[in-house]
């Protein structure tokens, strides 16, 4: 993995508030991956987010078609970018992430799950 995507924003990268992502958690068709790693997931996540840790997103082409909605999570945002960059070159288009991470989702006191 390049170490430059974490700080570098893909061009069609959607930026989501916690707000934006509480609204579209309703959503069947929208898939959240949490690419933390496994302590950190379980240290507490958002209900219905798929684990898959930074460095694995080739799995993400194994599960879902390439107009599947994508909600990227990690702590601060910045591994969430890099997963998103490596989306966009799978093919995936309708790529988003949680501006800010789980630790913006905490702050403003959004629901978790361990």
């Amino acid at each position: 993995m390049n170490l430059l995507n974490l700080f570098r924003h893909p061009k069609n990268l959607v930026d989501l508030t916690p707000d934006d992502l509480e609204a579209r958690l309703a959503d069947p068709d929208t898939i959240i991956i949490d690419v933390r790693t496994p302590g950190e997931f379980q240290s507490g996540h958002i209900q219905g987010a798929i684990p898959i840790p930074l460095g694995r997103e080739s799995i993400i082409a194994t599960r879902w078609p390439q107009n599947t909605p994508l909600i990227f999570i990690c702590k601060t945002g910045h591994r969430s970018q890099a997963a998103a960059a490596t989306a966009f070159k799978l093919g995936y288009t309708n790529i988003s992430h949680l501006q800010g991470g789980m630790d913006r989702w905490k702050r403003e006191g959004k629901p978790m799950t361990h």
